[in-house]
């Protein structure tokens, strides 16, 4: 009804709601002081389905405004106002007598309106247009958000128009006083037909009113509207592509995206992101900065790394898309941002459970969140740096455990060193993982033929006993598949505590393990290489003669047919090797795992296995 006016050339347009006293709507009346509609006209304009004066004009006839409406619907629209619609219009009539005529319909016979003789009256031009009986829906109109939902549907008019006042409940609809932000861009084109270049104009609102891409003309009316086909949680915009092409093809505007303009609408969607992109980034950096005045935000100096930039970036984009549902309290937002900061530290994929669990988010949020922490160049990365750094402090803290005089000899090997490194066998290699802990023989050679596939010979367990006869227990069995085959290496580790040195005796105990195995039926597969490793801080003499053997690797002492190796290790030696592996990471880490830091480490994952000794040294 409002196009309707404004096709009229109207220049105040006034709707007016009759509120009852529990709040339903009585009444629903819009005026306008157009040039109305001749009463020699009203029987064209009412007379059937479609067809209108609009149809075949492009432009209105003295003010020569863009065209709204062209099908001659309008007046069957009306009827969502209301089961009765009565127009009254005031028009000049072909003699230049000033004549008003009433028009009359009602919803059940919606093709055949009453249309009344013509009375001469002295009034100024103008379509009054009063819908009674309405629906309980229209009752919506009294919501508090009509009048902006109404304001983002004509704001490219009204900015296009100053004269154009449009009046709702007797406010006056002013896009500009209530819209947060308006921006226009240039579109090029280079099919413009030799109208001027297209210009998208984005006007962000403060609530929303129903996100759409409305296509208009030059002068800011609207001639369809498309989905803007963006993602921008958070923001309430309204985008208008102006230019004057539209006009003459607004019969194919439905099927826009498939017309000769679509690479016209993909660029106008491309400048719309790159708009919201800013914006986004202009939202971002204000909160920061109001988060760095409260003293809430986590982070107190500038990234000094990638790595640590890397971080900062996906905090911030995460903590600012949830801004909105951060505690009001400082202390509770300062928190929360610690907990966020903690979590993205160490392990990006398990924040998204615990802000779904605090904040219940909407499902358009959980999706957007789940596309930021999806980002394999942000949170592998994140994850990947903090691994590298605890696994750097963790060497510097089994260097502690093992080399220093006051630790070192208090230190427990089956209590504590053994129960350590049981989360932390990436020391003996990244590729093994652990099968067995502090468990017998009889318990590897089950969890051997599990790993193969294989069933216990008659269905039983023939116990797996040391040349004397005695059970071994094995510290740590780890495993390991070769890739690009069906074979596997095992790795069993002997540890013996720091204070102790391998000698003659802690050699022999490897070997026989070594020889229980190998000489047990039951472990014999060709596809399986074995190795048995004893560790300690130092070793005897003669067994460094036997691990230096110029004929083995390093640390070898012996090797057996069917690929069995057997080693003596030093911590010093696998100490240097992990340092090897990571010694990239911590050039561009630049992390130094200071005292504090190893033992923070220590505490932190492995708390409940560390004397308080240890902590104090």
């Amino acid at each position: 009804m409002i196009w309707n006016a404004l096709d009229a050339e109207a220049s105040l347009v006034s709707v007016d709601l009759e509120v009852n006293e529990l709040d339903g709507v009585e009444s629903v009346r819009v005026s306008d002081n157009g040039h109305g509609m001749p009463n020699a006209s009203c029987a064209n304009y009412f007379g059937g389905l479609g067809g209108s004066w609009k149809t075949t004009a492009k432009v209105s006839p003295e003010l020569k405004r863009g065209l709204h409406g062209r099908s001659g619907q309008g007046r069957l629209r009306a009827f969502a106002l209301g089961e009765q619609v009565r127009w009254v219009t005031v028009a000049k009539a072909a003699d230049g007598r000033i004549e008003r005529t009433v028009i009359s319909g009602a919803v059940d016979r919606p093709a055949d309106f009453d249309i009344s003789e013509p009375e001469y009256v002295r009034e100024p031009s103008g379509t009054r247009v009063e819908a009674s009986v309405p629906a309980d829906f229209v009752t919506r109109l009294t919501q508090d958000d009509t009048a902006q939902q109404l304001a983002s549907t004509f704001a490219p008019f009204l900015a296009a128009n100053l004269e154009v006042r449009i009046v709702y409940q007797g406010t006056v609809l002013d896009p500009a006083t209530v819209w947060t932000d308006m921006a226009e861009y240039p579109v090029p084109w280079p099919d413009a037909d030799g109208h001027p270049e297209p210009v998208l104009r984005v006007i962000e609102w403060p609530k929303d009113v129903g996100r759409v891409l409305a296509l208009c003309d030059a002068n800011g009316v609207v001639l369809d509207e498309l989905s803007p086909g963006i993602q921008a949680p958070g923001y309430h915009f309204t985008a208008y592509l102006l230019w004057d092409g539209f006009v003459e093809r607004r019969d194919d505007l439905p099927l826009a995206e498939m017309d000769e303009i679509g690479p016209l609408l993909a660029l106008a969607r491309e400048t719309l992101r790159a708009h919201v992109k800013r914006r986004d980034q202009e939202r971002r950096a204000r909160l920061i900065q109001e988060w760095k005045s409260e003293g809430v935000y986590p982070y107190s100096e500038e990234p000094a790394e990638p790595a640590q930039a890397v971080e900062r970036e996906m905090f911030d984009e995460v903590a600012t898309r949830i801004s909105r549902r951060l505690p009001g309290v400082t202390q509770s937002k300062k928190t929360t941002l610690r907990l966020l900061r903690e979590i993205i530290s160490r392990d990006p994929s398990g924040l998204y459970p615990v802000l779904d669990e605090l904040f219940r988010l909407p499902q358009s949020e959980q999706e957007e969140l789940k596309r930021i922490l999806q980002r394999t160049s942000l949170s592998e990365v994140i994850k990947a740096t903090g691994q590298v750094s605890d696994r750097l402090d963790f060497l510097a803290a089994l260097k502690r455990l093992v080399f220093e005089p006051e630790i070192s000899r208090t230190v427990k090997e089956r209590s504590e060193l053994h129960k350590i490194l049981e989360s932390e066998t990436w020391i003996f290699g990244d590729a093994y993982a652990l099968m067995v802990s502090d468990q017998s023989l009889d318990a590897v050679l089950v969890r051997h033929l599990k790993e193969l596939g294989r069933e216990l010979e008659d269905g039983r367990l023939n116990p797996v006993r040391r040349e004397d006869g005695r059970t071994g227990v094995v510290d740590l069995l780890l495993g390991r598949a070769h890739r690009g085959s069906a074979g596997r290496e095992h790795l069993v580790v002997e540890l013996k505590a720091p204070k102790v040195k391998i000698g003659q005796a802690e050699v022999a105990q490897i070997k026989s393990y070594a020889e229980a195995i190998v000489s047990d039926p039951q472990f014999r597969d060709a596809r399986v290489a074995w190795d048995f490793w004893v560790v300690s801080t130092e070793m005897a003499d003669i067994v460094r003669r036997d691990a230096s053997a110029p004929n083995r690797p390093p640390g070898c002492i012996a090797e057996w047919e069917g690929g069995v190796r057997i080693w003596a290790r030093t911590w010093s030696e696998i100490i240097d090797d992990c340092e090897e592996r990571l010694h990239f990471y911590r050039e561009h880490l630049n992390h130094d795992p200071a005292a504090e830091h190893a033992v923070e480490y220590l505490q932190r994952v492995h708390g409940e296995l560390v004397t308080e000794s240890i902590a104090a040294n």
